[in-house]
């Protein structure tokens, strides 16, 4: 039973989201141009409300795709 209880706790602090200010420190750009990554049809953007947020194993993921 234990186990099962540290496997949920490990997965939920595995759930992130980056805002497009988190974003345009990781990859180095302005706020602007990371706003706009969010809009890409194949960027995985979540919408909360108002706000634009990606899932941070699903920004990593679509990163690696997308390297050259």
């Amino acid at each position: 039973m234990e186990d099962i209880i540290k496997e949920e706790i490990a997965t939920e602090e595995e759930i992130v989201f980056l805002t497009p200010m988190d974003v345009a420190k990781i990859i180095g750009c302005s706020v602007q141009a990371a706003r706009e990554l969010f809009y890409r049809e194949d960027f995985p953007t979540i919408k909360v409300g108002k706000n634009f947020k990606v899932m941070k194993s699903a920004f990593v993921d679509w990163c690696r795709k997308r390297r050259v």
